[in-house]
């Protein structure tokens, strides 16, 4: 038991609960997948109204999955008694097992047990053989590999005695059921400027696809996610919610805003929302409830059985913004030039806002101290503005290159008040240079000789001309007499393909082929 509580978590803790509170205002209490607990619609049990009630929970840890069914008398709330279920569990369109169960009480509770096993074993304590119980309270057990991961799990539910053992139903209550499980999955990518980021997808829906990608010239994330765009499906969906998570230290995604696409529809702005109270990461929400989910539908005919989300900023790059680790003060920062060089002047404008009172602007003191490679190049503590933007000038050493961290502390003197951004300087611009990774693949097979000469050339030239593949403009001379590839372009392209070069010297090769025209741009 804990007896004492810091400021830190006081702020922490009510600006999470109004973060949680504004996300789901939204969310209607409507029947439907998507969501872990769900209440079916009334049906008759002979003169009575019933429901089926649907509640899961990862208990005692993230290795275990619990969904109760529970019959309950709709006007009344009392549990159906003596009830027979048979329960089939369908995931990725793949059934796992279905399990017939009669219970007293009228609840039948399943708990899905991750193990390394391939095989789904079924346990229930009483029983005496596998896939029909008859214990009238037991829980049951399902152990395997499958439950690893989360998702949408998907159930048949058919219900065929109610109120007596005996009275068994002329037509059996039937009911489809869309249960989700928290699922995270991590890419890392290698940004030319900020280097090595980790990204990652919540997803509380469906699993996403093995596709995603960051295009760096655009600064946008793409990724897609299986999904039944029929309006069958969509009436009984209440929401699809994700989170993307993108870490601090990835400046060019700490934006103000972002837009979002769905199979190439544009979505409202209000189905974002940016959550800064961790220091570590940001958390985009990304919530399409029913209303949102049919209009995409409408608008677009002829939709695949998947959701396509492409995530970019929706402006201008800056301002940048963060909360400070208290979760008291927002900041936005912005500078000129907006690419900014080494050996040459810099001003940064910021902006401090209160959170507690709407994002006020407010005049509070605060320490700013500059840090490149973890040594500190600028310091300077002052009063920030109440109206407009507060000015600091920076001089950048002429050997200071590549991100630099801007880290705002002691704000109004709280040493839980601080923030950082991160900033580059000698920016790179991407859309000079921009290889799709599959490319590696095609090289390594070009290198060992699974793919000839040809095919290999006029897949780069097609690239290249389409705009797939974007290499640095190269001039074109006379072509030379012979077409043949040097042998220094299909071993570096082998080296490139093992990692053991980077993209520039790969496309030194490739530059050399358009100059020679061998490829023709």
């Amino acid at each position: 038991m804990f007896a004492c509580f810091d400021m830190k978590c006081q702020y922490v803790l009510c600006f999470s609960l109004m973060a949680c509170m504004l996300l789901f205002s939204s969310i209607s209490e409507s029947y439907g997948h998507g969501l872990g607990y769900e209440i079916m619609p009334p049906e008759m049990l002979g003169s009575k109204l019933v429901s089926l009630e649907i509640s899961s929970d990862t208990w005692p840890d993230e290795y275990t999955k619990e969904i109760t069914f529970s019959l309950f008398e709709t006007d009344t709330g009392v549990a159906v008694k003596n009830v027979t279920y048979f329960v089939m569990l369908t995931k990725q369109n793949e059934v796992l097992f279905d399990i017939t169960g009669q219970r007293d009480d009228g609840t039948f509770m399943l708990k899905l047990h991750t193990t390394d096993a391939d095989q789904i074993m079924i346990e229930e304590a009483g029983s005496d053989f596998f896939g029909s119980l008859f214990d009238g309270g037991e829980v049951v057990n399902v152990k395997g590999n499958a439950f690893s991961s989360g998702g949408l799990y998907e159930f048949k539910v058919i219900i065929t005695t109610g109120d007596d053992y005996s009275n068994v139903l002329s037509t059996p209550l039937d009911y489809d059921v869309g249960i989700s499980f928290l699922d995270k999955t991590s890419y890392s990518i290698d940004d030319i400027n900020f280097g090595q980021q980790e990204l990652g997808i919540i997803t509380y829906y469906d699993l996403i696809n093995d596709d995603f990608a960051y295009e760096q010239s655009k600064k946008m994330i793409t990724y897609s996610m299986p999904f039944d765009w029929s309006e069958e499906n969509i009436l009984v969906t209440s929401t699809m919610h994700q989170e993307i998570i993108i870490p601090k230290t990835f400046g060019d995604l700490m934006v103000e805003s972002f837009s979002t696409n769905v199979n190439g529809f544009q979505t409202q702005e209000s189905v974002l929302t940016i959550d800064d109270f961790s220091p570590q990461n940001r958390l985009v929400h990304l919530v399409l409830n029913q209303n949102d989910l049919l209009e995409i539908s409408k608008a677009v005919d002829g939709f695949p059985n998947k959701m396509d989300f492409s995530i970019m900023p929706s402006a201008d790059n800056l301002p940048l913004t963060t909360m400070t680790e208290n979760a008291q003060y927002k900041l936005n920062l912005s500078w000129e030039p907006q690419n900014i060089k080494s050996g040459s002047a810099a001003t940064f404008y910021f902006k401090i806002l209160d959170a507690f009172y709407v994002d006020r602007q407010v005049s509070v003191s605060y320490d700013l101290s500059i840090f490149h490679d973890g040594e500190e190049i600028g310091q300077v503590s002052d009063v920030s503005v109440d109206m407009g933007l507060t000015v600091v000038e920076f001089s950048v050493p002429d050997d200071v290159s590549g991100v630099i961290t801007l880290q705002f502390e002691n704000l109004n003197g709280s040493n839980l008040a601080d923030a950082i951004f991160p900033v580059v300087v000698d920016r790179v611009g991407v859309d000079k240079t921009s290889i799709p990774a599959w490319i590696k693949n095609n090289a390594g097979w070009w290198a060992t000789g699974q793919i000839d000469d040809s095919s290999f050339l006029q897949g780069i030239e097609y690239l290249i001309q389409e705009g797939i593949m974007i290499i640095p403009p190269t001039e074109t001379t006379e072509a030379s007499e012979s077409q043949e590839v040097p042998s220094w372009i299909k071993n570096n392209a082998g080296w490139w393909a093992t990692d053991q070069i980077d993209d520039s010297a790969f496309l030194q090769g490739i530059q050399y082929l358009i100059k020679e025209g061998i490829i023709t741009v």
